[in-house]
């Protein structure tokens, strides 16, 4: 039967070397480091929360109430019938054309919410468009969220507080009135 040799401690430069290996507890045959030992640090580190407890609070807005994010329910509707808006007027004076449609809608958010913040649609839904912080939105900021807006994929492209890309490119925030 083969036998493993035992190391002395060393006396050598560390003295406490050699009682740091007689004192561990371990089994000499045992590993230094076990799994155990890694599981803490294998997971990686601590992520801090990117998602806030509810919609908005990272933005620091309320919880619910006015100043709170507007909901999913809300914001649909709102679209719903400022297109619907645009459908009609574009239907009674050119001939329902889908191109004057898309105009009458993006002209409409430009003017309307440069203005007052709000288009028909948000205010039957008691949406309003606000800069981060609070403050209206200036005419160059709503431009851009509009653009953005007609071209659709920004909206579908939302991040954790609910906000789409076009909010986020143009630093606003629809909230609820």
């Amino acid at each position: 039967m083969a036998r493993t040799p035992q190391i002395p401690p060393s006396s050598g430069d560390d003295p406490a070397a050699g009682s740091r290996r007689r004192d561990s507890g371990r089994h000499p045959d045992e590993p230094l480091v076990t799994r155990r030992d890694m599981a803490g640090w294998v997971g990686g580190t601590a992520r801090p929360n990117t998602q806030g407890r509810w919609p908005g609070e990272r933005l620091g807005l309320a919880q619910d109430g006015p100043t709170s994010m507007a909901g999913w329910g809300r914001r649909i509707l709102a679209l719903l019938i400022d297109w619907f808006i645009a459908m009609i007027v574009s239907s009674v004076w050119f001939e329902g054309n889908p191109l004057v449609t898309h105009g009458i809608f993006a002209l409409m958010h430009v003017l309307m919410l440069s203005l007052f913040g709000t288009t028909v649609g948000k205010r039957v839904a008691r949406i309003q468009v606000v800069r981060l912080g609070g403050a209206m939105a200036n005419l160059f900021r709503v431009t851009l969220r509009t653009v953005l807006l007609c071209l659709v994929v920004p909206p579908a492209l939302i991040d954790p507080d609910g906000r789409g890309l076009h909010d986020r490119l143009a630093g606003t925030v629809e909230i609820r009135m």
